[in-house]
């Protein structure tokens, strides 16, 4: 059923460029802006809809789909108001106030400029952004996660190809052999038909795609169903993260449990259980036969469904031990006492050094205390000065009184007064915050 979703949102994309494309010559051409900022509108709302009822299934495609109309709407309007400066240098193929007007030598270009951008710039869209916010990074989302992740940037990479060759043909059909004299049919075929047949054999390639590594998974037992889902038994994974004073307790030695790299940086205590849920003192008693310490002081740093996999979570802890770190030499489990400010140093110059799961859980730790310390809750910096940079310590998150599971901090992160546009998007979310409010006080 993921793998139908992945399609799913990349297809109705391509589709939309399509129905652009055929509606423009089927309408009158100037209503070519409404047609397309309509369907802008339709992937809007598709869009907000995935983000509102957590639907699986990445929207990048959809959302970069969306820049390309939003963007070709733009570009054939300033080349109406160029034409008018202008008196008419510019081809009035390019303009939907002439007949016959051919939105494909817009639509193409522009399109591939903006997949071209979405492909580099893929991890600061918002669609990305959000879909970090509330489900994690692509580590948290379980084997999904890295499906969706290598499938997207392939999504995107075969639109800037698509969109380039579909270019390539259009534009070179037009200055080769397009006479503009008359439209007939064979126009009418490489500005339409030609755009429309590559596209639906791109979309059914990536359904076959799709299609066939879901049953080599399945073949492989390396796929689970929903109705394997229904049957399989509820499972809690723990991770603690053992501090004493500015060391952390880590195994420098360890196989990543998730792409099986050997000799890197990760917790050594982890365990499985078979529960749905799991009660503080049961977590006191876990970390204490994994330890071997008993006085040690257990808060949870944060916690996640895998998605696609409800009954399975994961749970990160902190175990605080008291005292000097001598006098915990070696605790039940292989590692050693590593300074956190050398974990710093890995996670800034070689963070393939650490584990996935562990590159995940700091990033989102050192994330969260940073953005506490330079921003309040509203956004605002607490410091004007910005060249002005404060360092994390254990000591700080000991001392913390942060709810680390709360996606607040995060979502400030993204958002903050050092973005641009804050003051503007922010009134524009008070307003829309309050038109939402009105209309629920009206049902």
């Amino acid at each position: 059923m993921q793998f139908y979703y992945l399609w799913r949102n990349f297809a109705v994309g391509l589709l939309c460029t399509v129905v652009t494309i055929v509606a423009t010559h089927m309408l009158p051409f100037f209503l070519a802006p409404v047609v397309s900022l309509f369907i802008c509108a339709v992937l809007y709302t598709i869009i907000l809809n995935n983000e509102a009822g957590e639907q699986p299934g990445c929207m990048v495609m959809m959302q970069t789909v969306f820049y390309c109309l939003l963007a070709y709407t733009i570009v054939s309007i300033l080349l109406v108001i160029l034409r008018i400066w202008n008196d008419g240098s510019i081809p009035h193929e390019l303009i939907f106030f002439d007949d016959p007007y051919l939105p494909a030598l817009i639509l193409m270009p522009v399109s591939f400029v903006v997949s071209l951008f979405a492909c580099v710039f893929k991890k600061s869209m918002p669609a990305c952004r959000t879909c970090r916010i509330s489900h994690g990074n692509v580590y948290d989302r379980g084997y999904y996660g890295f499906v969706s992740y290598r499938e997207t940037r392939l999504q995107l990479r075969n639109m800037v190809g698509l969109f380039g060759v579909l270019s390539v043909i259009v534009w070179a059909y037009y200055l080769m052999s397009y006479v503009d004299v008359n439209q007939n049919a064979r126009d009418w075929y490489v500005f339409v038909w030609v755009v429309v047949l590559i596209v639906i054999i791109d979309e059914i390639y990536f359904m076959v795609r799709y299609f066939n590594i879901f049953i080599d998974l399945e073949e492989h037992d390396e796929i689970v169903t929903p109705e394997q889902l229904e049957k399989m038994s509820a499972n809690t994974y723990v991770r603690f993260y053992v501090i004493c004073g500015e060391d952390i307790y880590i195994n420098p030695n360890a196989t990543d449990r998730i792409n099986q790299n050997e000799g890197i940086y990760d917790t050594p205590f982890i365990v499985k259980k078979s529960v749905n849920g799991i009660s503080d003192s049961y977590v006191r008693k876990i970390a204490e036969e994994l330890t071997g310490v008993a006085d040690g002081e257990p808060r949870l740093f944060y916690g996640r469904h895998i998605l696609g996999a409800e009954k399975y979570f994961m749970l990160r802890y902190f175990y605080f031990l008291n005292g000097d770190k001598s006098l915990y030499e070696k605790l039940n489990a292989p590692g050693e006492w590593i300074p956190f400010s050398k974990i710093k140093k890995i996670y800034s110059a070689d963070p393939m050094r650490l584990s996935v799961n562990a590159l995940a859980d700091i990033s989102r730790l050192y994330t969260i205390i940073m953005t506490e310390k330079t921003y309040d809750e509203n956004g605002y910096r607490k410091n004007p000065i910005r060249s002005y940079q404060r360092d994390i310590t254990l000591a700080d998150v000991r001392k913390s009184k942060i709810d680390m599971q709360d996606d607040k901090w995060i979502k400030i992160a993204a958002f903050n007064s050092d973005s641009r546009f804050f003051r503007l998007k922010s009134y524009l979310r008070k307003l829309s915050g309050k038109s939402r409010s009105r209309q629920d006080v009206n049902c």
